[in-house]
């Protein structure tokens, strides 16, 4: 299955920190993610599947007016420790690079005869705010 794994991702999972005695988050890589070939803390191959829905595991998004409908798929990896429901997958190579999904549910493995073959996961893409554009503002100076 691994031949099919086209795009490399960065797992965040959200950590905090205090400032001033103010709580601050941020996410930052899960360095107990470890893909067993890249070897790299944080970052795994995998296959991100925007067309696939999984019939009666996937819930369908709701429909939304007004703007573009998120784009939801599924994430399948190598069935490695420290994935979680909550984290952040940043595609960094790949079809999908600068993506940033969010693991909506529990990995599910998919088991073979005698162990997790891989792991399967729904993913929804998050919204990414633009910094400094505003409606009728020109896109290269933000002005």
């Amino acid at each position: 299955m691994r031949h099919l794994f086209n795009s490399r991702v960065a797992v965040e999972e959200l950590a905090g920190d205090f400032v001033d005695g103010t709580p601050q988050y941020t996410w930052a890589k899960a360095s107990t993610v470890v893909d067993p070939l890249i070897g790299e803390p944080g970052e795994l191959m995998c296959r991100l599947d925007l067309v696939f829905q999984r019939p009666g595991k996937d819930a369908p998004q709701p429909i939304v007016a007004g703007r573009a409908p998120d784009r939801i798929g599924i994430m399948f990896c190598s069935a490695v420790d420290g994935i979680k429901a909550g984290q952040r997958v940043r595609a960094i190579a790949g079809p999908l690079t600068g993506a940033v999904f969010e693991l909506r549910a529990v990995p599910d493995p998919a088991q073979g005869y005698s162990l997790t073959h891989h792991l399967e996961v729904q993913v929804v893409e998050v919204s990414q705010k633009l910094t400094g554009v505003f409606p009728g503002s020109d896109l290269e100076t933000g002005l």
